[in-house]
C-alpha cells in the first residue's frame, strides 16, 4: 500500500508525539471527529474508523515506531518543550500500511509521515495535580 493522502483541518487528541504511549509502546496520535467523506475514503482503504460515542466522534490512532515530529505552518518544526495538546488541530499527511499480529489478526492503520499543527492547544501540565480534588 503506498495510498499517501493528506487530511486537513483535523483535531488532534492524545498526542504521544515525543514519548512512547505507555498502552501501545508507539508513538501515536488520535485523528478525531472525521467528517463522513474521511469516514468514507479511509474506510474504503480498510482502516477501522472507530466510535466510541464521546467528544472524539469518529476517530483513528495513527501509530509509529518512531518520534512524530509536529510543525507549525511555516514548517519550522515545533520545539520539543511544547507539548501538542488534545484539541489542536492539524493537517496530517497519512499512509495505510497493512499489518498482522503475532495471534494472527490482521488489519490496516494509518502511519503519520508528516503533522502540521494549524491551531495549537499547548497541553500544560499542571504543578498541582490534586488542585481539583474536593477538600473536606
Amino acid at each position: 500500500m503506498s495510498d499517501l493522502f493528506k487530511i486537513q483541518d483535523i483535531e488532534l487528541y492524545w498526542p504521544s508525539l515525543y514519548e512512547v504511549n505507555p498502552t501501545s509502546q508507539k508513538y501515536q496520535v488520535d485523528l478525531v471527529n472525521l467528517n463522513p467523506k474521511q469516514v468514507e475514503k479511509l474506510e474504503s482503504l480498510g482502516v477501522d474508523v472507530r466510535t466510541k460515542d464521546d467528544e472524539r466522534g469518529f476517530f483513528v490512532t495513527c501509530k509509529s515506531k518512531y518520534e512524530i515530529t509536529p510543525y507549525d505552518t511555516s514548517g519550522e518544526a515545533l520545539p520539543r518543550n511544547i507539548k501538542v495538546g488534545n484539541g489542536s488541530r492539524g493537517t496530517v499527511m497519512v499512509q495505510p500500511y497493512a499489518w498482522k499480529g503475532p495471534t494472527g489478526n490482521k488489519g490496516v492503520s494509518l502511519g503519520v509521515k508528516k503533522l502540521i499543527v494549524t491551531d495549537l492547544s499547548e497541553y500544560v501540565e499542571s504543578d498541582d495535580k490534586y488542585e481539583d480534588v474536593e477538600v473536606l
